[in-house]
């Protein structure tokens, strides 16, 4: 569970970084192209940018820690499905014997 969290904390620093990079450079071609984009251009291509990075962000960050978690060897939804499935019929044979 350490390493988890360990590498949980990494990915965090290095989203947080990437984020930064991202930013600085994108932040950087548009004060080339400012003099021609207004004001609320400027902003809309902001947000744009904002809302790309997050989902991009977003999608390494369940690779990454989907990832960890198969390696980790934690439960998946469907491990604990099975899991239930199997208790239902033990419980079911169970319930016809103690007839």
């Amino acid at each position: 569970m350490e390493k988890f969290l360990r590498k949980a904390l990494l990915i965090g620093m290095g989203v947080a970084a990437l984020g930064k990079e991202k930013m600085e450079s994108f932040l950087e071609d548009l004060s080339k192209t400012a003099e021609n984009v207004g004001d609320e251009d400027i902003l809309s291509q902001i947000v744009k940018k904002g809302e790309e990075t997050r989902e991009d962000l977003e999608n390494k960050i369940v690779k990454e820690l989907g990832g960890l978690i198969t390696k980790g060897k934690f439960a998946t939804k469907e491990d604990i499905s099975r899991i239930e499935d199997k208790i239902d019929r033990l419980e079911k044979i169970i319930k016809e014997k103690q007839k």
